[in-house]
């Protein structure tokens, strides 16, 4: 790189002016605190690896150790060069000011130890430790097959476990109790099923019991010296071999006190159970939630609700129609077959929670208005208490959610001198709310649910899609604040995997996955869609209790929703070949090149650098290049180690690099890299595409003696005889697949050779990467829909298609990767990138554009056929104050005319395989923003500028090519735009608590 980009000495000394971040050894150079830091991390990891042995690491070993890696560092490449930069060497006098420093280098990488890599497997083995080993609250629960309920007792050695305590305890004080000896041997299969201790796995039981004395009547314990703790949890096992149900069955019972029950009473059905109301629901499952969800003894008349969240701005859709109580359940289906609704009102509205109403407020539209009141414009009044009032969930995908009630009359009474509401007999009002984040409006659901009755129900059902198994869980009859430790997310998990362990298939498929350091999170589920339970906080820092039973609310819907326990897989960094071989993602590549351009042959500089599949380019001024270790040093977080600070710092730098490049280049649209063959360059070349994905057709590279010997830059041509042939030596050319040839020149013959090595990699790697995509995606559709081209063999004289009927109920295991945890934890610059049709305008056509999502802004790069690259639009989609809507609510949109729902599908087939038939309006997701400016630090509170809900709002109009497709880039936009909103907490707090509210 250019010397010019590295810290003189005079400005290393005034950065080092600051306060040491850790202790450094007297024996290594002071200066470098960052290699300091490094080798005290590493230098037992580089003992290992040199051959030593555990037992013989001892503080002398971890000097000499320290010694001779700083050693090794100073001998390579770049420590010379960083000596000499700083006036450490006898040569720094003889560099010119202009002149490049040091080679390639690999970013994280110390003395051949990549320190992030390293980092990183420390951190996946404690992970995967902590959740094995984590403690759990006892539950009560049962195992059983997912799509064959009640099936369990046809496992070949069926074992019932029953114990817990009669009220919650610490973790501390959960402790197993013993089995006696009387009940341990084993009982024929009729007289188990009269034993009330021993109840079968498909029965309901209480979840917790009376605790018992773990001594007999004469005090002597009769607990075998042999181990036989059993879990607190009932883990029948199941077969899928199909085992004979009238072999022995094993049945372990502890002395508990039998549970009081009238035997002679019929069950009751559950829709019976979930139909109770008041006192019919004290002291069963059911009665643990049925309490308010706010205590009015603590809330005066007026005040408002959800202190935090009653203010909330969201983005409403407003409907009335003159039909009565029609809608007990409004959602996305129901609204594309209803007709006679009135549009009332579309826009942004300042929404309170008060009392046993919901009023809902705008901006006056005479100026001055408001400051003359002292309030906003009260638009409209939803009584909560009124028995036609409807809460529904609209759209899973958006998370919004539906309120429908009869229209509002509000009249002054100058007696009372007080406001009157009154609700009309005729007639109905429909609102869809849309908060801009999805953890405010689980919440909103979730304490209306309650508010309006909402029950838990008797069970709580897990589901795992890779062993095709579910868990089922008790409800106990506890109190609120109890229910919420017992059902929290770790619980959860915790009691999963104890859980699941008793499937056989357990140590082959889940074991394997979580040793590779994959972790198990909890997630909903509607259809294709997922939805990580990841945030334990809302956006002021309070908890979230109810961050897991929040989904609850969601089950009234028409399609169900379930509750999954999945691996969190991150974006794979692998894919697989034809012959099932594992291919890794080559590394990336990043540098000074200077482009030859083909008419007037001069020289642009630019700066290349490699992201996600895309081949970014840059001016060299907003290049941001990586820095070797040891150039500058880099603040240190408390707590968290230098390897993490710098993975950090690596995804600041490709973000910036995101926002600042002028073009982009697809890695699928080259045909060929090589290096240069002749010294005047071609414009265009005549090559066409191969059928094999996999090969870049790239020609063999063929090295001569002389490329070893340029030294590079202005000193290589000097000594070379022909300048000319050494540039074209130097030189490397991409040919595009719309016939076009870019060609660059490297600053040596080697690292010419280098780029073309790595981009051929790259190419190969990219083009097979999106093959195998599409083919997952089409695997996953199969889940809600048939293939578009069925796969048909044919054998002999006959036809036999191999198509299988669409199951509803598949659990789709492969959501994982399509939903993966780096957009929640941002591991990588890109969120989530790929091409899109994007709609010029309201009344323009659908262009194909790279769209490209990083955190809080959505960049898009133009394409035109016949370019060289994509060019990237200066214009950037704030996702600060954006929403996004998705579906019907999306294609309201449209102006009239222009999206007819009942048009025929016509099937589609694009270039990397994809084959799919969904609707317009599945594809369909719109993005609602204004112009701000984002910064990643919030100011002052009272400097935050605030825009009035009547500001001017655009709007941009994207079409996927698949259902699959919009509901990843919903998720994704969702995600960004919720990180957005907790980063700005006294914006968020001061847009909320901006203007009056009206006295009623």
């Amino acid at each position: 790189m250019p010397q010019k980009i590295l810290p003189t000495p005079e400005e290393l000394k005034r950065r080092n002016k600051r306060k040491h971040l850790f202790t450094r050894r007297s024996n290594l150079d002071s200066t470098n605190e960052e290699l300091t830091q490094i080798i005290k991390v590493h230098a037992r990891s580089f003992f290992i690896r040199q051959g030593g042995r555990e037992e013989d690491w001892s503080e002398n070993e971890e000097q000499s150790t320290g010694e001779e890696m700083y050693r090794r560092w100073k001998e390579s490449e770049w420590g010379v060069a960083l000596r000499r930069l700083r006036g450490q060497s006898e040569s720094s006098e003889n560099a010119p000011p202009d002149a490049w420093i040091g080679g390639s280098f690999e970013i994280g990488n110390f003395v051949g130890i990549n320190i992030m890599d390293e980092a990183e497997s420390l951190s996946k083995v404690s992970t995967r430790t902590s959740q094995l080993s984590a403690p759990i609250f006892p539950l009560e629960s049962r195992l059983e097959p997912l799509g064959r309920p009640d099936q369990s007792s046809l496992a070949t050695e069926q074992q019932t476990f029953v114990t817990a305590p009669s009220e919650l305890t610490e973790l501390s004080q959960v402790q197993t109790p013993e089995p006696t000896t009387q009940n341990l041997s084993p009982s024929p299969p009729d007289r188990e099923h009269q034993n009330s201790r021993g109840p079968s796995p498909s029965s309901s039981t209480a979840l917790l019991r009376p605790s018992t004395s773990r001594k007999n009547d004469s005090g002597t314990s009769h607990v075998p010296s042999e181990p036989a703790r059993r879990s607190i949890i009932r883990l029948p096992s199941f077969s899928r071999n199909g085992d004979s149900p009238h072999k022995v069955k094993k049945s372990v019972h502890y002395n508990l006190s039998p549970v009081e029950s009238n035997s002679s009473l019929p069950p009751v059905s559950p829709s019976a159970v979930l139909d109770r109301t008041g006192t019919d629901v004290s002291g069963t499952s059911a009665g643990a939630m049925n309490i308010p969800a706010i205590d009015d003894q603590q809330i005066d008349w007026g005040d408002t609700v959800m202190r935090g969240m009653s203010r909330p701005i969201m983005y409403v859709r407003i409907y009335s129609t003159e039909t009565v109580d029609v809608f007990p359940c409004f959602d996305e289906a129901l609204h594309r077959v209803t007709r006679d609704l009135k549009y009332e009102d579309w826009g942004e509205f300042l929404i309170v929670w008060r009392m046993d109403r919901i009023e809902i407020y705008e901006n006056y539209t005479i100026p001055g208005k408001e400051w003359i009141t002292g309030h906003k414009h009260l638009s409209f009044i939803i009584p909560l208490k009124s028995s036609r009032t409807r809460l529904s969930l609209y759209s899973f995908v958006d998370l919004t959610f539906c309120i429908t009630c009869s229209p509002t009359v509000r009249r002054f009474n100058p007696v009372k001198a007080k406001w009157t509401i009154h609700s009309a007999k005729e007639g109905s009002n429909i609102f869809i709310f849309k908060h801009k984040s999805r953890s405010r409006a689980f919440d909103w659901i979730w304490q209306l649910w309650r508010h309006r009755g909402g029950v838990l129900p008797p069970v709580v059902e897990i589901r795992n899609p890779r062993l095709e198994s579910k868990l089922k869980i008790d409800v106990p009859n506890l109190d609120s604040s109890q229910i919420y430790k017992v059902f929290s997310r770790e619980n959860l998990i915790s009691l999963s995997v104890q859980s699941l362990r008793a499937v056989p298939d357990w140590k082959n498929v889940i074991e394997r996955q979580l040793t590779e350091g994959d972790v198990l999170q909890l997630c909903w589920r509607q259809g294709s869609y997922l939805d990580w339970i990841w945030l334990n906080k809302d956006v002021d820092g309070r908890l979230r209790d109810w961050d897991v039973l929040c989904g609850l609310a969601l089950k009234q819907t028409s399609i169900p929703v379930h509750l999954e326990l999945r691996v969190a897989q991150h974006r794979p960094e692998f894919i697989h070949r034809k012959d099932d071989e594992r291919l890794l993602e080559p590394p990336s590549i990043e540098g000074y090149v200077d482009r030859i351009k083909p008419n007037t042959h001069a020289k642009q500089a630019l700066y290349l650098a490699t992201h996600d599949g895309n081949l970014l380019v840059l001016i060299p001024s907003h290049a941001h290049p990586p820095t070797p270790l040891g150039a500058i040093l880099q603040p240190v977080e408390a707590d968290v180690g230098y390897a993490h600070t710098l993975r950090k710092s690596e995804v600041r730098r490709g973000i910036q690099q995101l926002l600042n490049a002028s073009g982009i280049v697809d890695l699928r649209s080259i045909l060929i890299v090589r290096r240069a063959a002749h010294p005047t360059m071609q414009s265009t070349h005549d090559h066409r595409e191969g059928e094999d994905e996999e090969d870049c057709r790239a020609p063999k590279l063929v090295e001569i003696r002389s490329d070893q010997e340029d030294v590079g830059g202005e000193e290589g041509l000097n000594r070379s005889e022909d300048k000319r042939d050494l540039k074209m030596r130097r030189s490397f050319e991409l040919l595009l697949k719309n016939g076009h040839i870019l060609r660059f020149e490297t600053f040596s013959c080697r690292v010419g050779i280098e780029w073309v090595e790595k981009l051929q990699a790259l190419v190969s790697y990219w083009r097979l990467k999106h093959g195998n995509d599409a083919k997952e995606e089409m695997e996953i559709a199969e889940g809600y829909r048939p293939l578009v081209t069925p796969h048909i063999y044919a054998e002999a004289d006959r036809t036999i298609y191999a198509g299988l009927p669409v199951d509803p109920s598949s659990t789709l295991p492969a959501l994982g990767s399509l939903f993966n945890w780096c957009v929640l934890e941002g591991c990588k610059p890109i969120v989530k990138s790929g091409k899109v049709f994007m709609r010029q305008g309201l009344h323009g056509q659908y262009r194909l554009v790279d769209l490209v999502l990083v955190p809080e802004r959505l960049i898009h790069f133009r394409i035109s056929p016949k370019s060289v690259m994509h060019s990237s639009i200066r214009k950037k989609i704030d996702l600060v104050d954006a929403y996004v809507c998705s579906g019907y609510f999306a294609a309201q949109v449209l102006p009239a005319g222009q999206f007819n729902p009942t048009e025929n599908n016509v099937p589609r087939r694009y270039q990397d395989g994809l084959e799919t038939d969904d609707p317009e309006e599945d594809r369909l997701f719109v993005i609602w923003y204004r112009k701000t400016i984002s910064s990643s630090e919030e100011g002052n509170a009272a400097e935050i500028k605030i825009l009035p809900l009547s500001a001017k709002r655009k709007f941009a109009i994207f079409r996927t090519r698949s259902k699959l497709e919009r509901d990843a880039w919903c998720w994704a936009l969702n995600t960004a735009i919720e990180k957005a909103v907790r980063v700005r907490k006294g914006r968020e707090c001061k847009m909320r608590e901006s203007g009056g509210l009206m006295e009623l």
